[in-house]
């Protein structure tokens, strides 16, 4: 965090100068009476980490902990740097806040029985998945996309130009042309057919969707 966010960092952020409501730092700094600093953004990111590992491995489980995660992160976000201001910040604050709700209040296992998760919640997750894949497909007929979309050839340059190549990338690469297409055609039934199967109430459709 302090490498990005921090008085030194790439993007500095100012706690005064913020504009939406960063409800950790707000509560050490106003009600606990510390000064925001970069010590803050350290323990609340190493806080999260802590809480994550405890919530992974099941040592903890309670709604409290996806709940005290959701408003770790809302924080950092709502700081208001640029860095934090993507799709996916606000994708994962989403995700984030359903799960919270798979919790049981409080239980000494896992997956309690007694607390199945709720219907409504997992169909939220489903619904947002759906959002997230179809929403993906249409970025890439919109006016706005790139042409090589609609000409099948963006992956003709994909595999030189992704910020974090691995080491097939070069001979992903060097594929000939007709198989940089059908990989295309095969993007766009990804993201604009497959999804629906995520909304039909029949597991073995959901799952071959998957």
């Amino acid at each position: 965090n302090c490498a990005l966010f921090g008085s030194n960092g790439l993007m500095p952020v100012s706690f005064q100068a913020r504009t939406k409501p960063t409800p950790v730092f707000a509560f050490i700094t106003d009600y606990l009476g510390f000064p925001f600093g970069d010590w803050q953004l350290e323990l609340v990111a190493w806080s999260g980490v802590l809480l994550s590992i405890l919530q992974t491995f099941s040592i903890i489980t309670s709604a409290v902990v996806p709940l005290l995660l959701w408003l770790m992160y809302l924080s950092i976000v709502n700081l208001g740097s640029i860095v934090a201001n993507y799709g996916w910040e606000w994708l994962t604050l989403e995700v984030g806040f359903l799960c919270i709700f798979l919790c049981p209040l409080w239980s000494s296992t896992p997956f309690p029985s007694q607390v199945p998760p709720s219907r409504l919640v997992v169909w939220l997750l489903r619904w947002c998945a759906f959002r997230l894949m179809i929403g993906a497909g249409m970025s890439k007929l919109g006016g706005n996309s790139s042409q090589c979309w609609r000409q099948l050839s963006c992956t003709t340059t994909h595999y030189s130009t992704q910020p974090m190549p691995n080491p097939l990338s070069w001979y992903a690469h060097h594929l000939p042309n007709w198989f940089h297409q059908v990989e295309v055609l095969l993007t766009f039934f990804e993201q604009l057919v497959l999804p629906f199967g995520i909304l039909i109430p029949i597991r073995s459709v959901r799952i071959l969707t998957g």
